[in-house]
């Protein structure tokens, strides 16, 4: 009796080879949170903000304004450098007579080959002149910050009239709204046993997803992610799924319930 006993627990304890701990056709139910990319928004000049043309919570689409800064001192550099353009090629016209009539001279040499040099150098001159004006109309440009992406505006930090730094005042966040993604931790027995089985790519899993107040599983999500590493502290690897969010309802941090099944080969 003791001996048919200690079987029947040895069994429990060690299952035999190839054998599941779960019907994989069922599939493996998980909690999860979702998550999606932030950024904080910082400018790339220096001024005051003239504009705060959104408020917290906002929904935003990728290249509409968030805020404006005082345009007048990179105006007035702009000015200056297309007047300096202007300059350039006025002297490049007095350059081009000039060699023409240089050349005639060397002709009936009355001048150096050198002095022919003078139209090259306007030439250059004229060049640089064009190159600082589209540096100046860039930076001109970069008074005006726009979103990076869509999403909803989150932790505005700037009020309008405020002194913004550039590369250092963080302004605003924006988080996207799209793509949304759906973490879960898969424990690392379950990921040796999806590898010894030929599983453990995203491409062989099927992934469903269930919100607060959904019956079931009703949001199809696509496996982009099995992390390469296991966590020393829980044990589990993180897993990541794509969920379609059109209409915006899902927000960063929730939670989800998650169903990994293998897909038919």
């Amino acid at each position: 009796m003791r001996a048919a006993l200690f079987v029947l627990v040895a069994g429990l304890l060690f299952p035999p080879a190839g054998m599941r701990a779960e019907d994989p056709s069922k599939g493996w139910e998980f909690t999860g949170r979702t998550q999606t990319s932030a950024v904080d928004v910082r400018a790339q000049v220096t001024g005051h903000l003239t504009r705060v043309a959104v408020r917290e919570g906002d929904a935003v689409a990728k290249g509409d304004l968030l805020v404006e800064l005082d345009s007048r001192p990179y105006r007035l550099a702009l000015n200056a450098a297309q007047a300096r353009l202007k300059v350039a090629e006025a002297k490049l016209q007095v350059s081009k007579i000039t060699a023409a009539n240089a050349k005639k001279l060397l002709e009936n040499k009355v001048i150096s080959p050198d002095e022919l040099g003078l139209n090259t150098a306007a030439e250059a001159a004229l060049i640089v002149a064009k190159v600082e004006v589209e540096r100046v109309e860039l930076t001109l440009s970069w008074t005006r910050v726009t979103a990076p992406f869509t999403g909803r505006v989150s932790r505005l930090q700037a009020t309008e009239g405020g002194l913004v730094t550039a590369d250092q005042t963080q302004i605003l966040t924006v988080v996207a709204t799209e793509p949304m993604y759906v973490s879960f931790n898969v424990p690392e027995s379950l990921l040796l046993q999806l590898r010894r089985d030929g599983l453990a790519e995203p491409s062989k899993l099927g992934v469903a997803v269930g919100f607060a107040g959904d019956q079931g599983f009703p949001h199809e999500a696509k496996l982009d992610l099995i992390a390469p590493e296991v966590d020393p502290k829980t044990g589990t690897a993180r897993f990541r799924a794509t969920v379609p969010n059109p209409k915006g309802l899902l927000s960063p941090g929730m939670s989800a319930r998650v169903r990994l099944i293998p897909l038919p080969k």
